[in-house]
């Protein structure tokens, strides 16, 4: 008789632990192709030697091209990405340049929070961009994914850069 009073509560909470490390479970979000074309404003000193530092904040339209299952058309997704970064640049040598960035879709009801870094000279940066935090639709966003960057200096205009960014395959995960 004792053996059957431990044995219902015993299945019971195996059953509902299963339920809860099922739903623990994280998925993966293969977004598709990402490209970004950003300007940026801010404060560029001339450090000598073929160094600048750039001090400011970067924006701009971010879209992802995504390849639905099965035969569907790919579909274009839009949002919008501000970055604050402050970085060394170089005409000639590899730098390492960090953004911290906020990701801004759906009219602005999903939000998510991210570090870009990457090394290389002024014009091609490699490295990740990895994921923080996020809000609405991106709640609980995790997950790092490579992607590549540039910055182009404009000479006339006190404190102006632009550049662009690729993602040759953006990835996410969501609880």
């Amino acid at each position: 008789m004792r053996f059957r009073r431990s044995i219902v509560p015993t299945v019971f909470l195996l059953v509902m632990s299963m339920g809860l490390f099922y739903e623990a479970e994280a998925k993966t979000v293969a977004a598709g192709h990402a490209t970004v074309s950003w300007k940026g404003q801010g404060v560029i000193d001339d450090l000598g030697d073929g160094y600048r530092a750039f001090s400011g904040t970067i924006t701009g339209t971010l879209l992802v091209k995504h390849l639905p299952e099965g035969s569907a058309p790919a579909q274009i997704h839009a949002g919008k990405i501000d970055c604050q970064a402050v970085f060394r640049i170089s005409e000639t040598n590899e730098e390492r340049h960090t953004a911290l960035c906020i990701v801004r879709a759906h009219e602005g009801k999903d939000l998510a929070y991210g570090e870009m870094r990457c090394a290389g000279k002024k014009h091609e940066c490699k490295g990740e961009f990895t994921w923080v935090w996020g809000r609405g639709g991106f709640k609980g966003i995790t997950g790092t994914t490579p992607y590549v960057g540039g910055i182009f200096i404009e000479d006339q205009k006190e404190g102006r850069i632009y550049g662009s960014a690729h993602w040759p395959e953006m990835t996410y995960s969501l609880p």
